[in-house]
């Protein structure tokens, strides 16, 4: 009996369908089943085990999202590994977002490096919860601190520069933080977002709609709200992806170019903003589990 591991391929241009089964063969040394259509792949699932499948999103008969939740409905392949292999990645993302165990690669990519990624996923531990810091998971925090400091606090222009790990020696300009912790099944971390003082009073004067002169006790709890309101919005988005994060109570952190996470052994990502109101900063720190 062969040990060989099963790859199903869904690609409706037979050239390229068969170009990429006799190259995956040679590379990863799997069995490759090939199919031109959505129904054709639909019914080899039904009635084989595969340890992956490939398929583009625009296929004949049943596109790729209508294919990924048909597939996950059998009895044999309920949780395999799904690669969404097509030119344009947004529309897949968009149309199989909750489906979990799905990853996206984008047309053409050379087959080695191909078969590098089919390898690497064939050979994860189906029991082993994963959890990846990518700009699926970053993005939503940025476009919800975008929309919570316009609508919450008036700020306008507000632009996030490319985001990086922060160096334990760098010296941020920040005197408030509000923080907030993040639990969920697949990691464990916190966020938090940080202002300058004047930036702070900037802000929570359009909050409470009066001028602060300076920040003390009374007004501080404006940075916990305004993490606590990101995260919200932002827990609604990754929910719907299948992140499953749960309740978290904000808190407040002052001093004077303070440090949230002290000798990290975690990466720490830094999203630097810059806005009307002055430059203010978001952290996050996650770890998997």
């Amino acid at each position: 009996m062969s040990t060989r591991k099963t790859l199903l391929i869904v690609e409706p241009e037979d050239e390229a369908r068969q170009k990429l089964a006799t190259e995956l063969s040679d590379l990863t040394q799997m069995i490759v089943i090939q199919a031109r259509d959505g129904v054709q792949a639909y019914q080899k699932a039904r009635n084989q085990a595969f340890d992956l499948i490939m398929t583009d999103f625009d296929i004949p008969k049943l596109k790729g999202d209508q294919l990924v939740a048909a597939v996950r409905e059998t009895n044999h392949n309920p949780h395999t590994p799904i690669i969404m292999y097509c030119e344009d990645l947004e529309p897949p993302k968009l149309a199989t977002r909750g489906i979990k165990n799905i990853e996206y690669i984008k047309k053409p990519e050379d087959c080695q490096t191909l078969s590098n990624k089919i390898i690497e996923i064939t050979k994860r531990d189906p029991n082993k919860k994963r959890f990846k810091l990518d700009v699926d998971f970053i993005n939503p925090f940025i476009e919800s601190a975008v929309k919570t400091l316009n609508a919450l606090c008036g700020v306008k222009n507000i632009e996030a520069a490319k985001p990086y790990l922060l160096n334990e020696e760098e010296v941020l300009n920040i005197d408030i933080s509000g923080t907030l912790a993040i639990t969920s099944p697949y990691f464990r971390g916190s966020i938090a977002i940080s202002f300058p003082n004047d930036v702070y009073k900037t802000m929570v004067n359009q909050m409470l709609e009066e001028a602060q002169d300076e920040i003390n006790i009374d007004n501080q709890d404006g940075a916990a709200e305004i993490i606590n309101i990101i995260f919200g919005q932002t827990k609604a988005v990754l929910n719907t992806r299948g992140y499953s994060l749960q309740r978290a109570i904000p808190s407040v952190m002052r001093g004077e170019n303070h440090k949230i996470y002290q000798n990290s052994k975690i990466p720490i990502l830094l999203v630097p903003f810059k806005s009307d109101a002055g430059e203010f900063f978001i952290q996050i720190c996650v770890k998997a589990i």
